[in-house]
């Protein structure tokens, strides 16, 4: 698609006009894509923009005596447009360049935003490997909570991982993402990070505890009641703040 490696290009453009220009003509091809019965045009756009955010430039004789890898073909302006227009398209085949965009600091949260974006076992397998490898907290942070709208023993297992990390923020999150998966091992780690950390602070007491609560809830959403029973007498009946104490008395006369 010739087309679409020099829109690619124009992304990347100083000139505000001919950038937007640019990614209005690259959302058109998106929407006709996007058609009943245009599942071959989707594949073969996917594939071209996935092509264009890890294209890079044909190495110099330097670079060849020294094995270097050459830089982008792109500028970091172009290939987070590209990253966040792959969002919309990207199936397994895209997920390999995205986890190659990971690794650019200029580019990693678009290719984050479009990994949460793609329904596939291998998006979350690489949501779960930068949870845990990632530096940066607020990145982190955002990675964790795109893991935790997964689901699967992929993604739970990477929650209980992060859950450990040294950083208070990165388990905080981890303990909220983990309260959305039906999980009832889940409490345990939540609860473990609550003993941890609340002593010293009363807001990570305080989102232990509502993180507790929300787990209760997905439980007994997931007909696991038994389970939801347990985290809310425990709730209720533990150094949680009042109001918390009350959701869950609440929480259990409507369970029944």
């Amino acid at each position: 698609m010739d087309n679409v490696a020099q829109l690619c290009e124009q992304l990347g453009s100083d000139d505000q006009t001919k950038a937007f220009q640019a990614r209005r003509g690259l959302w058109v091809l998106i929407a006709a894509a996007g058609a009943p019965g245009k599942e071959s045009d989707r594949a073969v756009l996917a594939s071209a923009l996935a092509g264009q955010l890890i294209a890079r430039n044909e190495p110099n004789e330097e670079q060849k005596k020294k094995k270097e890898t050459p830089g982008f073909k792109l500028n970091a302006k172009a290939r987070n447009q590209i990253a966040l227009l792959l969002a919309d398209v990207a199936g397994d085949p895209e997920i390999p360049a995205l986890i190659e965009a990971l690794s650019d600091f200029d580019v990693r949260e678009s290719a984050r935003f479009a990994l949460a974006r793609t329904p596939s076992a291998a998006a979350t397998a690489a949501l779960a490997e930068t949870a845990q490898k990632a530096v940066g907290v607020e990145y982190r942070v955002g990675v964790i909570g795109s893991l935790g709208r997964r689901s699967g023993n992929i993604a739970v297992d990477a929650l209980k991982q992060v859950a450990n990390d040294t950083g208070v923020e990165v388990r905080l999150v981890a303990a909220e993402s983990l309260a959305e998966q039906p999980d009832a091992a889940g409490d345990d780690v939540i609860a473990k990070i609550g003993k941890d950390l609340g002593a010293t602070s009363p807001r990570a007491a305080k989102r232990t505890s509502i993180a507790r609560l929300q787990l209760a809830a997905t439980l007994a959403k997931a007909g696991q009641k038994d389970a939801a029973r347990g985290i809310f007498q425990s709730v209720a009946s533990d150094g949680a703040d009042d109001a918390q104490k009350n959701a869950a008395k609440t929480a259990l006369t409507q369970l029944g």
